[in-house]
């Protein structure tokens, strides 16, 4: 019996085995050079769409306008590989996903749960279940929060670098990993290589080298109008270029001192000029060696300028690409090389009138982006006419792209590499308004962006969605974070609250039929969605009484208010009489005198209740309202009438009308705005603006400064006023969508989201 038993055991896990839903990792082709992980298609995508030098690049190599065709059809969620290789006649890649592709004209086959297509019917046949043990060695250092990521075998990597730091780099034998993060004006690369005893890198560059790498220092002294350069950092004691001398005995002070007390060297380009710069320890020996070669040619404003008597003697490896020159300078405790003595001369003119790389605002870009402690640093500027794209064969075309930093950082059995390929940018500090950025989504825009606080980054995000319901999240760097697919068109505008009480904020809002709770990463939260038979037929009101994090949700059906706590439990405490005809307005809260005040309009009457739903206030007049919200202001509820009326009611239910005309408000219970015909009110401040069709003006708090909008329907313009309603010189503005103003970055600057072509989300600061 337990014979049968084991063999029962053994069959069943046999069975378990073959039936073990596979993972497309596992047919990833052997001879693939490049392997690309993409995390999530939809990001990916609207990735691509928003750098406007990806989205052009074409079919130059592996048929990459093909494989973005194929894909496209995909879901947004699809996590896929792509695998590249070649052989001798063509460029074959390999495209692994769950999910299927609707139409193409590719070679296909299905093993289990996963669908392979290729250009190459070889490759497909030849496919079968294996295990990539590059690929599963650099998985783990994926971030799923990049554009993708992508691994370069051995000989790709090597021509990769080759590339990106013109070196040679004969002997490198590993393969590179990194992630890819897109962004509308610049390229993000960051990733790593696990270093082996098998590691040469063209002379042993870092061999025995420490670990510790040095801080970067030398663009400190760098003129501005620089085109490139290249660092290397080092120690003394692990000095990677010193040439080994096969007579050290004999070796010329020169080198000795040089290979011993430098700290960083630079290679520049100014113009056609090359230039070298050492960073020195002990700055005096070599000053008193120049001293007694008695080879002082000249000084310029207090620095002097020596000629060289050791033009013959190169003390580094090739790899250093060092040139010996003519002419070398003392500036404080750098030698600089050059050929030319005015170069020089204008080098400390530079320096002496603070024109260095410290004071450019495109470098200090690109230096933010990486790590200033780095064993290897490469920079190329606008005019230098180096080309990422173009040096890869990724596009035959000049592009704006040409602000580029790459970085390589060793730490000890690794090799972190860092890139950041960037859009030159052309500053004007006289410019009152600048833009950071434009974001396409997919369809045109039907709500309203608007901002939404970031838990993490502290800072500002942006909420929209299109007209096939699909939910962005934009970032700060105008990023699609996420895309999301909602049932419906959303009411209103979306709220934040923290049910965790943990300082993490959620996204909530209803369709029709639904409230939803999203968190950060776009994920429905436990008890969300809420689905309702009857439609809900206002935006949903959130309250916080107490401020204390116990959320109420009051959900409006009709005739019917409901209210739910923050986890979609009915609150039965609050109870509230169907009324007669339906609810014509969000219910909204107001704290007065301390008494709570529920608030809401039902055709020609108001309504006040308290936290229970019961009456608070009986008014019983009959008001015309407007469409017009219901706001507090001094202890009182105001709004507006169809005739053009301003109403308000006291606590005690008294009601007083104004005589005025094409009226709008705004009140934050503290400030009052009122558009009447052309001219807008503030407290004793009135301005006129020009004749139009007008939303109700807008009044927001920022850094502590008062603000006001208004937005022409007619003449699709947004205006921006201070508390004293002088108008913002770069007012009126453009705009399809009303202005949405804050401070998106917390650098004190206030940033402004406007659209002024379909589908398009523009992204302004103000200066």
């Amino acid at each position: 019996m337990k014979k049968y038993f084991y063999v029962f055991l053994f069959l069943w896990g046999c069975n378990l085995i073959h039936d073990r839903p596979k993972n497309i990792e596992e047919f990833i082709p052997e001879n693939s050079s490049i392997i690309i992980k993409i995390h999530n298609l939809g990001k990916f995508k609207s990735d691509i769409k928003n750098n406007e030098v990806l989205n052009e690049i074409g079919n130059l190599k592996y048929n990459t306008e093909k494989q973005l065709k194929l894909i496209n059809s995909l879901n947004d969620e699809t996590e896929l590989l792509i695998c590249l290789s070649k052989n001798i006649n063509e460029d074959i890649f390999t495209i692994i996903t769950k999910d299927s592709i609707k139409k193409y004209d590719v070679f296909h086959k299905r093993i289990d749960n996963v669908n392979i297509y290729s250009n190459s019917s070889k490759n497909i046949n030849d496919i079968q279940t294996n295990i990539n043990y590059e690929f599963k060695k650099y998985e783990k250092t994926f971030n799923r929060d990049n554009s993708f990521s992508i691994i370069l075998d051995k000989e790709i990597t090597k021509e990769f670098l080759n590339s990106t730091f013109k070196t040679n780099y004969k002997t490198q034998e590993n393969c590179l990993s990194f992630g890819v993060n897109i962004f509308n004006d610049k390229i993000l690369l960051n990733g790593l290589s696990f270093l082996d005893d098998s590691l040469k890198i063209s002379n042993n560059v870092f061999k025995e080298y420490s670990g510790n790498s040095s801080e970067m220092k030398n663009y400190e002294i760098i003129p501005k109008n620089t085109t490139s350069l290249k660092s290397y950092n080092f120690k003394n004691q692990n000095n990677y270029l010193k040439k080994k001398s096969t007579d050290s005995t004999n070796e010329n002070r020169f080198s000795i001192i040089l290979n011993n007390n430098s700290i960083e060297i630079t290679e520049l380009k100014i113009g056609k000029e090359e230039v070298f710069i050492f960073r020195l320890d002990e700055i005096k020996l070599f000053k008193d060696y120049l001293i007694e070669k008695n080879s002082l040619s000249t000084k310029h404003r207090g620095f002097e300028i020596y000629n060289n008597t050791d033009l013959d003697i190169n003390p580094f490896i090739s790899f250093a690409n060092f040139n010996n020159k003519e002419k070398i300078l003392i500036y404080k405790d750098y030698l600089v090389f050059s050929n030319n003595e005015q170069i020089l001369k204008q080098f400390v003119n530079d320096n002496l009138n603070k024109n260095t790389l410290k004071s450019n605002s495109s470098f200090i870009r690109l230096f933010s982006s990486i790590s200033n402690f780095n064993t290897l640093n490469n920079n190329y500027f606008s005019g230098s006419n180096y080309n990422f794209f173009k040096e890869l064969n990724l596009l035959n075309s000049k592009n704006d792209f040409t602000e580029n930093s790459f970085q390589l950082v060793q730490d000890n059995g690794i090799i972190h590499f860092n890139a950041i390929i960037s859009k030159g940018t052309k500053e004007d500090e006289n410019l009152k308004i600048s833009k950071l950025f434009d974001v396409e989504i997919d369809e045109e825009i039907t709500m309203n962006p608007h901002f939404v606080k970031n838990h993490v980054t502290k800072k500002l995000d942006i909420v929209v969605q299109d007209a096939k319901n699909n939910l962005y999240l934009i970032s700060k760097d105008g990023k699609v974070i996420w895309k999301k697919k909602i049932d419906q068109p959303i009411l209103g505008k979306i709220s934040q609250i923290d049910i965790y009480k943990n300082g993490r904020l959620q996204l909530i809002f209803n369709t029709k039929n639904k409230i939803y709770l999203l968190d950060r990463n776009g994920n429905n939260v436990k008890q969300f969605p809420k689905t309702f038979n009857d439609p809900i037929t206002q935006p949903l009101a959130v309250f916080d009484y107490d401020n204390n994090k116990n959320y109420r949700l009051l959900v409006t059906q009709g005739r019917e208010l409901l209210m739910y706590d923050k986890n979609g439990k009915k609150v039965s405490g609050f109870k509230y009489k169907k009324s007669s005809n339906n609810i014509s307005s969000k219910p909204k809260h107001f704290r007065i005198l301390n008494k709570d005040f529920i608030v809401f309009k039902i055709e020609n009457k108001i309504k006040i209740l308290n936290r229970k739903g019961r009456e608070r206030i009986n008014v019983s007049d009959d008001i015309n309202f407007s469409n017009q919200n219901i706001f507090e202001y001094n202890n009182e509820l105001i709004s507006t009438t169809t005739d053009q009326k301003l109403v308000q009611i006291d606590i005690n239910g008294e009601v007083n009308l104004s005589n005025l005309k094409n009226l709008s408000l705004n009140s934050d219970g503290s400030n009052l705005v009122v558009l009447n015909d052309n001219s807008i009110k503030l407290s004793s401040d009135i301005v006129n603006i020009p004749f139009g069709n007008y939303d109700s003006p807008q009044l927001l708090k920022i850094n502590r400064n008062l603000l006001i909008t208004i937005y022409d329907n007619q003449n699709n313009k947004s205006y921006l006023f201070n508390k004293n309603l002088i108008l913002d010189t770069s007012f009126p503005i453009y705009s399809l969508i009303p202005m949405e103003i804050g401070d998106m970055n917390s650098d004190k600057k206030v940033e402004i989201i406007i659209s002024n072509k379909n589908k398009f989300i523009s992204c302004y600061t103000i200066n």
